[in-house]
């Protein structure tokens, strides 16, 4: 019986897990929206990842920002691409969102080198 209540609670924490980071459905655009969009994209480099749960955690809360259109985190080659609408968020804004959660990001790779040795 023991067994069965903590299978119960794992189910539901993962549960709640994936939900925080994948339930949440953001509206649908009209098409008047769709045609004055500014859609912009971005290569950033982000550094301070450990696994891939922190890059789908960044993939999770970008996704989740008004403006964004597409979110892809690689934990393998530390990048974040990154398709956004340029009339409702900024790159600096994508850029400190991603270092509120812990992580380091730069559009200067050199940048990114020096932080990732230093």
């Amino acid at each position: 019986m023991e067994k069965l209540s903590v299978l119960t609670a794992s189910l539901f924490l993962i549960g709640g897990i994936s939900w925080f980071f994948f339930g949440k459905k953001k509206e649908d655009s009209s098409p008047a929206e769709e045609s004055i969009r500014k859609k912009e994209n971005i290569e950033l480099d982000i550094s301070g990842m450990h696994c891939a749960g922190c890059a789908a955690g960044i993939e999770g809360t970008l996704r989740n920002l008004p403006g964004i259109i597409s979110v892809s985190v690689n934990f393998a080659t530390s990048k974040g691409y990154i398709e956004y609408d340029a009339t409702k968020i900024t790159k600096e804004d994508i850029i400190d969102r991603i270092r509120q959660l812990g992580y380091d990001a730069s559009l200067n790779l050199e940048e990114f080198e020096k932080k990732r040795k230093g």
